[in-house]
């Protein structure tokens, strides 16, 4: 009991501090049987142009594959699902997290991965959102 009590305290003590609740995203990517694919980047960036922190949590696991988050880098493309238009940030190199997909050798159909992002800002705001991938494995 008292671990649920707990869990309750953190969730209200975030959203006192002002989270924001994006919307979930849903994207369908393609992937090449026993390959590693990029299926999706996360980043955030600061009015600055900076990088902000992206914390990406898988919340749920590929039936017929795996999936690793891994730190890299990216140019800010001109505009983005999650930021709309990126302005004078396009072109701007910063860090964040590739969501990077590999099938089970010979599996070839759909599989599905889920993850939460939280995205901390210069100001030390939080934005979080949701996304829901169908991978097709050819």
């Amino acid at each position: 009991m008292r671990r649920k009590t707990f869990a309750v305290g953190i969730l209200i003590g975030i959203l006192s501090i002002g989270v924001g609740i994006a919307d979930t995203l849903t994207l369908t990517r393609p992937a090449t049987s026993g390959h590693s694919s990029r299926i999706a980047y996360e980043r955030a960036w600061n009015k600055d142009c900076s990088q902000a922190e992206a914390v990406v949590t898988i919340t749920r696991q590929p039936a017929h594959g795996t999936v690793a988050v891994v730190a890299s880098t990216s140019a800010i493309p001109t505009s983005t699902p999650r930021m709309g238009s990126t302005g004078a940030c396009a072109g701007t190199t910063v860090g964040g997290n590739a969501i990077m997909y590999t099938s089970a050798p010979g599996f070839h159909g759909q599989d599905f991965v889920s993850w939460d992002v939280v995205y901390r800002f210069q100001s030390q705001k939080l934005v979080s959102g949701s996304t829901d991938v169908t991978v097709n494995v050819r």
